[in-house]
């Protein structure tokens, strides 16, 4: 009768402590580009609808399937946080803010970044959208579409690192242009 109840307990247990892997974006290794000493507000990352929930879309001929990746938070607060932390590291800056903030008495600069695709086809994830950024007073000082590939094979964790990865090619750029 004991030996019943221990395992009984037991069972219990281990179903109820089930674990849920949960998923951020990889970090890779970031080196400075430049230091410069400026405001820089980040936009919150827009993203499309079927993108800002817990599936990534693979597009199979023209079948779209679901896989459930099951992001950490929400993948827009993913990808702004990404592109604050990312910024802050290649500019040098700790001067990387969530905007909206009193950036119209200071100089400075206001990045937005809209993604209008991300998509899994043919064995590359694919990454599209633009990117613009603006004076402190809403001029547009640069924009870019961008379209970018990378293989990447069809699980889960080798989507979100490829996607990772292309995501950090975006702030680079912006990056770069920021440091000019």
């Amino acid at each position: 009768m004991r030996r019943a109840l221990l395992i009984t307990l037991t069972l219990f247990f281990v179903g109820c402590s089930s674990k849920q892997s949960m998923y951020l974006l990889p970090q890779e290794s970031t080196h400075t580009l430049t230091t410069i000493h400026t405001q820089i507000g980040v936009k919150k990352v827009e993203l499309p609808s079927y993108l800002n929930s817990d599936k990534i879309l693979i597009k199979n001929g023209m079948k779209l399937e679901e896989l459930n990746a099951n992001f950490a938070t929400s993948p827009d607060k993913l990808f702004t946080n990404r592109a604050i932390v990312k910024l802050k590291k290649l500019l040098n800056d700790p001067n990387v803010f969530l905007y909206p903030w009193d950036v119209d008495s200071k100089k400075g600069y206001i990045v937005e970044i809209v993604l209008d695709d991300f998509i899994y086809s043919n064995n590359e994830v694919n990454l599209s959208g633009t990117y613009f950024i603006k004076s402190a007073q809403g001029s547009i000082i640069s924009s870019s579409n961008f379209s970018y590939k990378k293989e990447a094979h069809k699980n889960v964790d080798d989507i979100m690192r490829s996607l990772s990865l292309l995501f950090d090619k975006v702030v680079l750029e912006i990056a770069q242009k920021i440091a000019r």
